[in-house]
Order: structure tokens, then sequence, then C-alpha cells
């Protein structure tokens, strides 16, 4: 066998076995790592959550572009081979700046799952989501192509994020989705968008205080599918029987729902 080509498939298979590169301002994108891990099984990940600057919904577009390119910067150095914007907020206001800027790597953002929501509506679509998404220019016109016909209550919350962030009791948080989650707007609708990767984290919750009758859906089975087509395009799927996973916080070490995140510096 020529030896270029011993070379090559090891060098391959070095950066097949890379790990994927997901950042957040804190947990929230830990709803979308069990998405990953039923889809993509042998990839291994690298959390950041960048608590430093928690929350993201809060921020201005100019601030979200330089903290996100930053995140970015060091989970290169982790040597990421693909990179996760888990945060609706940072993908709207930085994603394209990103790519300008990283042209060699590849991202995948979080936008509300508008489109099958739209299909399923009978009634109206609540899109929960932070108030900075809520405003955002691709929120709008997500809702324009695919919901111009429906009834849509685009609600955003930073008392939320942060209720979840700080693993808040179920009574504290249950009163903040009643302040949010008004009766006479859940009888208009069917469907609830998930517009935060933190609040699929307290799914069964949300689902009790609405009732069986909406129904709840968020983006993070789409992102898992959209990660599995990229690496496929690119020949990057992992074959590794034992990833490792990797849990990074840009602030104080802490221990979150049973998982150890390192204090890094960015």
């Amino acid at each position: 066998m020529r030896q270029d080509l011993i070379f090559d498939s090891k060098k391959d298979r070095i950066m097949n076995n890379k790990p994927i590169g997901i950042f957040d301002s804190g947990i929230g994108g830990l709803s979308l790592i069990k998405k990953i891990k039923k889809v993509l099984p042998k990839e291994s990940i690298t959390y950041l959550a960048d608590n430093l600057n928690f929350p993201y919904g809060n921020k201005t577009p100019h601030q979200l572009r330089i903290i996100s390119e930053k995140n970015v910067k060091w989970l290169l150095s982790q040597k990421a081979k693909l990179i996760v914007i888990a945060c609706n907020t940072a993908t709207v206001n930085s994603i394209n700046y990103l790519r300008s800027i990283f042209p060699e790597s590849s991202f995948v953002g979080l936008e509300p799952a508008i489109k099958p929501a739209a299909k399923l509506c009978k009634k109206g679509i609540i899109i929960l989501s932070s108030p900075k998404s809520t405003t955002s220019k691709q929120l709008n016109l997500l809702i324009k192509k695919f919901a111009k016909n429906k009834k849509v209550f685009n609600l955003g919350s930073l008392k939320l994020v942060r209720a979840v962030e700080q693993s808040c009791s179920t009574a504290k948080t249950s009163k903040i989705l009643k302040d949010i989650l008004l009766k006479q707007t859940l009888n208009r609708a069917d469907i609830i968008v998930l517009g935060c990767t933190h609040f699929p984290l307290i799914h069964d919750q949300i689902q009790k205080f609405v009732g069986e009758n909406i129904k709840i859906i968020d983006s993070g089975e789409a992102v898992a599918k959209r990660i599995k087509t990229l690496l496929k395009e690119k020949k990057l799927l992992s074959k590794e029987e034992k990833p490792k996973y990797k849990f990074f916080t840009s602030g104080k070490k802490k221990n979150i729902r049973g998982i150890t995140f390192n204090s890094t510096h960015l």
C-alpha cells in the first residue's frame, strides 16, 4: 500500500475523532447534548458554559459578536471540528459574523422551530424565548416565511432563563410561568415553541403547567440531524467507540446537574 495513503488515512482518523464544540451562556446547551448523543453516539463533545457573560439576553448585538468570537477561538484551541452555537440569541446576532471571520470552520446555530410548529398548528403558536430573540429580525423573518397566516404570540423572559440557570424551585419557576403564559393566551394556542435552549431542561414542568392539549416542540433534534449531515458531507463522522465529553465554564468551577464544569480562561 502507498505510504501517502496510509498517512492520509491516519490523518483523517485523527481529524474525525476531534470533538464537536458547543457554547452557550450557561447550562442551556446541555439540552442539546442528549439529542446529539442519540443521533451521533460516537462523537466526542467539548462544552463551554459562558457563565462569566450570562445572560446573553441583555447584551447588544456588538457585545454578542465579541463574546461569541472569544468562545469560538477557545473551542478551536480545543481542536473542535465543528462549532454549535447553542443559543438562539447568540445565533441570530453573531452566526453570519462568525462565518465571515472563521471561513474554514463549520457552524450550526439554533433557530426556533417555527416551520414544524406552523405545520402542526390549528389554533395558535406561542414562541417562548429571551427578550432579545423575540425582537430579532431573524425570528420575524421565520414567522413571516412559515407562519404568516397563523396566530403567533411572541413571548420573551429573562426571568425564566435565570430560573433555569440557577435551578430555582418548582414553585418559583411556576410563578414565573404564570406571569408569562396567561390563560387567555394559552386558550388561543395549541403549540409552544421553546426558543431558548434553557427551556427544554424544564420541559416536563412547562407541559404540566400548560396542560396536555398544548404540544411543546424545540429544535434540538433538528440541530442534531443538521450536525450529522454536515459531518457526513465533510467526511468527519467519528468512529470512536469511547467518545469523550468535557465540560468547561468561563466562570468559577462548579457542579451542575451532576456534571463538573472546570474553569477556564478565554
